[in-house]
């Protein structure tokens, strides 16, 4: 039975899907962070084995096509790099596009309309007349204003500031400390860099759910994240000049 494989490839996660050609899925798995931006070898290292564990249940003879979405691989040549890797392995036609932009396509199809992801890291696409480009999604570096990433650093920025000005913990910088064992200047220095960006977003939900309790700071930091998202959705809106009503979905 022929079939084709899907693969969305973010920050914290990745996930497989294959499908026969009358778009029955015949596979479903997931698999580690998929962001070139963040470790390069480690993405390629995850999609190969997600792929690998595919075929080697439904068989290689039989796959026809693997279409991947990724984020941040328009950055440089990442989607070249990615392509060639995954070719080079299984010798299958394959397609790598940002995420952003693939789920556009799954979801306009050709016409015209605005996408913005919220998850560990954030981005918004915008496609008009047939042409489709990023707004936002600059990566955990530059931006990424929204995510669940940009929100939990936002939460160890008020931690530093109160160490640095002996000030006592607010009750979400303690459930975030206790979670990640340690409350000095050092563990906490540690923590953040030496763990990868899909662990740090990890802590989002306890956000969250502090949130959900009540917790003041908490609720304004996810109202912060809902404007950032807005703003950037109206860039884009603005940029390609639309006009008239917009239809949520």
């Amino acid at each position: 039975m022929n079939y084709l494989i899907g693969i969305d490839a973010g920050g914290t996660k990745s996930e497989i899907v294959a499908y026969d050609l009358e778009d029955n899925v015949l596979y479903q798995a997931t698999g580690g962070f998929g962001n070139p931006a963040v470790n390069l070898d480690k993405t390629i290292n995850n999609v190969i084995s997600l792929i690998g564990e595919c075929v080697s249940e439904l068989g290689k003879e039989e796959l026809d096509f693997i279409s991947i979405g990724m984020a941040a691989v328009e950055t440089g040549n990442y989607a070249e790099l990615i392509k060639k890797y995954v070719v080079s392995t299984y010798g299958i036609n394959t397609l790598v596009l940002n995420d952003a932009n693939m789920t556009c396509k799954a979801y306009f199809g050709d016409n015209d309309g605005i996408l913005a992801i919220a998850g560990t890291g954030s981005s918004c696409y915008v496609q008009k007349d047939g042409h489709g480009e990023m707004v936002g999604g600059w990566s955990h570096i530059l931006g990424d204003e929204g995510s669940g990433y940009y929100i939990v650093i936002s939460v160890f920025k008020n931690i530093i500031c109160r160490i640095d000005r002996n000030m006592p913990f607010d009750n979400l910088s303690k459930k975030i400390l206790t979670k990640i064992g340690g409350y000095s200047r050092s563990e906490i220095m540690d923590f953040i860099y030496n763990n990868e960006k899909a662990t740090i977003a990890a802590l989002f939900p306890i956000i969250v759910e502090s949130s959900m309790e009540g917790d003041p700071y908490a609720v304004s930091l996810l109202e912060n994240a809902g404007r950032d998202l807005a703003e950037l959705t109206y860039t884009a809106y603005r940029k390609k000049e639309f006009k008239g009503k917009v239809t949520r979905y």
